[in-house]
C-alpha cells in the first residue's frame, strides 16, 4: 500500500523503490469520486538517480536518441485496474504525473510492483564481511551493478545501450569469476562475437541480440584485441576444451588483422589509433595506447597458442611481442621525463597501457605511473573503464597502497554522491558530465564500472598479483 492521496490534473507522485532495479513495472490504480467518465492521461518517468528527476526531458539536446529517456505517456481507460508498463526499465525512482482526469474523479496510486530480471543468482555470490565497512559497501554495489547488467547476455547498461560490448564483457567476466560464476553466460557471449564477424574476420565492437543476434557495424581496434584476452581468462577459469577448439581461430584472426595495421616503423598506424576507444576523450592521443594494447593482446594470444599446443605460433607471437615492445620504448619513452609521450602528450592512459603491456622495466613503470597521477597533466581519465585499468596498472607495478587508495577515492566518490550501482561516467570535478550532451541518457548502472569486487577479492584481500 502507498500513502497516495487523490491526484487530479497537474498533481504528481514520486516513488522511491529503495534500490536500483531492472525489470517490469506495474501500478495498481484506483479512483476517488464518481465513476470515471473519461480516461486518465498519465506521464510516467523512471529515473536511475534522484538528480535525473530534476531534469526536464523536453530540454534534452544531446546527440543520442531521445528514445533512451525512460518516459511514457499512457491513457488509462478502465479504473480500477493494474497498469503494466510495456518495457523493461532500469530505475530506482518513478514519477507519476497526472496530466488529465475529469472533474468527476481523482486518481489513486494504491500500489507499485517491479518484477525484476537478471540471470545472476544472488545466492551464488556471498556478501563480503571484511571488517572494512567501505570495502564491504564497494563490493556490494559492484555486485548489484553486475547483476543488473546480466540478462540474456552481459549488457553494458540495462537502461542504455542494452547490448553486448567486447570491452565491457572483459571486465564483467572478471567480476563474474569471483562472484556469480556464470561461465556459461561468458561462453555464450564469446560465441556470439565469434559467430558474427565481418567478412574480413574482424570482430564487431558490440552485438545486438534482439530480435536475432546481429553484429553492429562498429569496429574498435582495442576492443577486438580483448577477445583473445577474454577467451584465455575464460579458459583459465573453466579449462573448456570445446571453447578453445571452436574459438581459437577467431581469436587469432583479431591478432592477425591488428598486425596488418602497422606503419613503416612496425607500430600501429594512424587508422588503428583512430579506431581505438581507450576512454571517452576527444583530446587523447591514442597512438601509444594502440601500441600497448596490441602488445598486451599478443601476450594473451601466446598463452592461447600454448594451450592449443601450437608451439610454433606461440614462439612467433612472443617474437613479435618483443619486437613491438622494443619499438614502443624507442618511440614513446622519454628518458628525460621518465614517462611515455604520445603525440607530444603525457596522459595517464598511455602510461597505464604501457605498464599493463610490460613495455617498461618495473622501476620505469613506477615512475611513469607516478607521473600519470599528477593533476596538471592531461587529458584526464573520464570513465570507470579507464580507472579500472589505472588501478590494475598500479597493482602491476607493485603500488598496492596507491591502488587501494584510488579504488576508495574514485568508486567511493560515487558512493558518496549517492550511487547504489556504479555509473558509466564519473568525473569528481564535474559530477554532471555527460559524453552525450545530456545527463538523462547517462547510464547509472554500467558494466565497465563493476570491477571493485574483482579488485577487492583477487588483489586487496588475497594478495594476488596482476
Amino acid at each position: 500500500g502507498l500513502p497516495s492521496g487523490p491526484l487530479a490534473g497537474g498533481d504528481e507522485l514520486v516513488l522511491d523503490f529503495g534500490a536500483h532495479l531492472v525489470g517490469r513495472l506495474s501500478l495498481d490504480l484506483r479512483y476517488d469520486g464518481s465513476h470515471p467518465d473519461a480516461p486518465a492521461l498519465l506521464r510516467i518517468f523512471l529515473a536511475e538517480t534522484a538528480d535525473e528527476l530534476r531534469e526536464a526531458s523536453e530540454d534534452y539536446r544531446g546527440w543520442l536518441a531521445r528514445g533512451w529517456i525512460q518516459e511514457e505517456s499512457v491513457h488509462v481507460d478502465e479504473l480500477p485496474g493494474m497498469l503494466a508498463l510495456p518495457r523493461r526499465y532500469a530505475f530506482r525512482y518513478v514519477r507519476v504525473t497526472v496530466l488529465s482526469t475529469s472533474p468527476k474523479y481523482s486518481l489513486i496510486v494504491s500500489g507499485a510492483v517491479c518484477e525484476t530480471e537478471t540471470s545472476a543468482d544472488p545466492e551464488a555470490a556471498a556478501p563480503l564481511h571484511s571488517g572494512d565497512e567501505e570495502l564491504d559497501r564497494l563490493h556490494a554495489v559492484s555486485l548489484r551493478t553486475l547483476a543488473n547488467c546480466m540478462q540474456d547476455v552481459f549488457e553494458d547498461g540495462p537502461k542504455r545501450d542494452q547490448r553486448l560490448w567486447l570491452g565491457d564483457l572483459r571486465l564483467q567476466a572478471l567480476t563474474n569469476s569471483v562472484s556469480f560464476r556464470r561461465f556459461d553466460l561468458v561462453k555464450r557471449c564469446l560465441y556470439l562475437f565469434a559467430g558474427s564477424r565481418f567478412p574480413d574476420g574482424r570482430m564487431s565492437a558490440c552485438m545486438f541480440t534482439k530480435p536475432v543476434p546481429a553484429a553492429d557495424d562498429t569496429y574498435l581496434f582495442d576492443y577486438a584485441l580483448m577477445f583473445p584476452v577474454i577467451l584465455e581468462e575464460y579458459l583459465r577459469d573453466t579449462d573448456d576444451a570445446e571453447a578453445l577448439e571452436d574459438l581459437y581461430d577467431a581469436a587469432m584472426a583479431q591478432i592477425e588483422y591488428a598486425l596488418g595495421q602497422l606503419d613503416a616503423d612496425g607500430l600501429p598506424n594512424a587508422q588503428a589509433a583512430k579506431d581505438c576507444f581507450i576512454d571517452w576523450s576527444d583530446d587523447l592521443d591514442k597512438s601509444g595506447c594502440a601500441a600497448a594494447v596490441l602488445i598486451y593482446g599478443l601476450e594473451y594470444a601466446r598463452r592461447l597458442a600454448l594451450r592449443k599446443g601450437d608451439v610454433p605460433r606461440a614462439d612467433a607471437l612472443a617474437e613479435r611481442r618483443e619486437l613491438l615492445r622494443r619499438r614502443a620504448m624507442e618511440r614513446f619513452w622519454e628518458e628525460s621525463r621518465q614517462c611515455f609521450v604520445s603525440g607530444g602528450q603525457i596522459s595517464a592512459a598511455t602510461q597505464v597501457w604501457m605498464v599493463l603491456a610490460d613495455v617498461p622495466s618495473p622501476a620505469q613503470a613506477r615512475t611513469a605511473l607516478k607521473t600519470a597521477s599528477r593533476p596538471d597533466l592531461g587529458p584526464r581519465m573520464t570513465t570507470p573503464y579507464m580507472h579500472h585499468y589505472y588501478v590494475m596498472a598500479l597493482l602491476r607495478a607493485g603500488l598496492r597502497e596507491e591502488a587501494a587508495a584510488h579504488l576508495r577515492t574514485y568508486w567511493g566518490g560515487m558512493l558518496d554522491a549517492g550511487a547504489d550501482t556504479f555509473w558509466e561516467c564519473w568525473d569528481p570535478r564535474d559530477p554532471a558530465a555527460s559524453p552525450y550532451g545530456g545527463l538523462l541518457v547517462n547510464s547509472r548502472c554500467h558494466a565497465w564500472s563493476c570491477t571493485p569486487a574483482y579488485i577487492i577479492r583477487r588483489f586487496l584481500l588475497s594478495g594476488g598479483t596482476v
